[in-house]
């Protein structure tokens, strides 16, 4: 069965071979000059600083998303990421699944002075010698290489013709496969797709696994997380990489961001999840970045699903499930907009979690080491990780201990409340903090007050280690 990834390379070879119509590839040998621009250069330097990098991409649609904005002007856009602080912008010039043009780069880069323009990327699927000299007649100073179209001997071909014009080469890899296949190619920068490009499933902890598995321990390449990040607790999920590519939550925003430190939590690097809503009047707490509602069978916190027909569900909103057979989990989903769903390990199945279109937080009931053990199994396929007590909702802590090189985003859950937040603080990979029973009073009932009163102590929280966005 041919995948949507097999269809845009067939496309593509098609648009190339009309290119070649168009233009003769000795002339553009001889005529496109060089970039004087090095993408190698300056995320080493930011890199050193550790100042984030970030590349913000002009897309108008993609073939998972439909159109994300049609009419959206490539220099406006351009200039706007500019002023925010984007170091590189990647431009997508493919037309037939993404609505792009080499006329777009074009123009951008004739239009916004160098010493006001970030670096250029020529986003597409590169197949051929003739599209990186467009590219860089175009304006571009850097282009995307895809391992998962490419050979290693393609790759290198295409890398060294790009680097001829002194144009940078981003190195796409999604797997551990691909990754293996290109490493002895020894590129400089390598991006991580945490989107599968053959079914556009996105999963953040992508990133991190072979981040951890999968890279050498020495000289290892310049890294930049691609795709999946749409806010502050996205990037929390991402945030050990050298570079961030972010491209459809932008286009989708109405306005572009006035700063990308926006994706920074300046008070407090600890995202706060309260767990356990189930009435009306609690569903929109500012304090909590997200909040739970729990459909399990076996919890005594479960949600009415009526309160929720009855207003517009949150942006911020997690289902949580727990013992719940698959097919009423997808019954919520579609009766539901869910962005977000919490999952418990062997509860269901790998395969389930792989066809899920929604970012999934896998929890892990912690009763022996091997319940730690079998996430690596889980690990490229979902998005952060929940480390919860022996029995998930009693406001009991883990009889496990937990390592403090934990090597995945995670919240910390299981007996948390208020007084014992510091519990966060030794673990190199903890992004937050799950509770239920350490928001609630005595007779059960969450208690905004303690939601107040947690989001105010994790502000005090703070490790010295946060890069800074200059």
């Amino acid at each position: 069965m041919s995948t949507i990834l097999d269809k845009i390379v067939a496309e593509k070879r098609q648009s190339i071979a009309l290119l070649y119509q168009q233009h003769d590839l000795e002339v553009l040998r001889r005529q496109v000059p060089p970039t004087t621009r090095s993408f190698y250069q300056k995320l080493a330097a930011a890199r050193a600083a550790q100042e984030a990098f970030f590349i913000a991409e002009f897309k108008r649609k993609s073939p998972s998303e439909g159109w994300i904005s049609q009419h959206a002007e490539p220099v406006a856009q351009v200039r706007a990421y500019a002023r925010a602080g984007a170091k590189a912008v990647s431009i997508l010039t493919d037309e037939a699944f993404f609505g792009g043009s080499y006329d777009d780069l074009c123009r951008v880069a004739q239009t916004i002075p160098e010493v006001e323009r970030p670096l250029l990327l020529q986003k597409d699927f590169i197949l051929d010698p003739i599209q990186i000299y467009l590219a860089r007649q175009a304006g571009a100073d850097l282009i995307l290489l895809i391992a998962a179209i490419l050979q290693p001997d393609e790759m290198q071909a295409l890398r060294q013709t790009a680097e001829s014009l002194g144009m940078g080469v981003l190195a796409e890899v999604h797997d551990a496969e691909e990754l293996e296949k290109i490493l002895p190619l020894n590129f400089p920068v390598i991006g991580v797709n945490n989107r599968d490009l053959k079914t556009f499933r996105t999963a953040l902890n992508r990133f991190n696994y072979l981040n951890d598995k999968h890279f050498p321990q020495q000289d290892r390449p310049l890294l930049v997380a691609e795709s999946g990040v749409g806010d502050y607790r996205d990037f929390q999920c991402v945030r050990r990489a050298d570079a961030f590519l972010i491209g459809t939550g932008l286009m989708r925003q109405e306005q572009a961001p006035t700063s990308f430190s926006s994706y920074f939590r300046t008070d407090t690097p600890y995202l706060f999840k309260a767990c356990g809503i189930r009435s009306a009047d609690m569903l929109h707490p500012n304090e909590a970045d997200f909040i739970g509602l729990n459909f399990s069978p076996r919890s005594k916190r479960r949600i009415d699903p009526a309160i929720m027909e009855k207003q517009p569900l949150p942006e911020n909103a997690v289902a949580v499930f727990y013992q719940n057979p698959e097919a009423e989990i997808l019954e919520t989903l579609a009766r539901f907009p869910f962005k977000r769903i919490q999952l418990y390990a062997g509860d269901v199945s790998l395969d389930f979690i792989k066809k899920l279109r929604v970012r999934v937080l896998l929890a892990a009931a912690l009763k022996q080491e091997t319940d730690l053990q079998q996430l690596d199994q889980y690990a490229p396929h979902v998005d952060a990780f929940i480390l919860d007590g022996a029995l998930p909702g009693s406001g009991q802590a883990s009889a496990v201990e937990i390592p403090a090189n934990f090597p995945y985003p995670f919240f910390l859950a299981g007996g948390m409340h208020s007084d014992n937040l510091e519990r966060l603080l030794p673990f190199e990979n903890c992004i937050g903090v799950d509770m239920a029973s350490g928001i609630e009073d005595a007779e059960g009932r969450v208690r905004l007050e303690k939601i107040r009163q947690v989001a105010v102590k994790l502000k005090n929280l703070v490790p010295e280690t946060l890069k800074t966005i200059d």
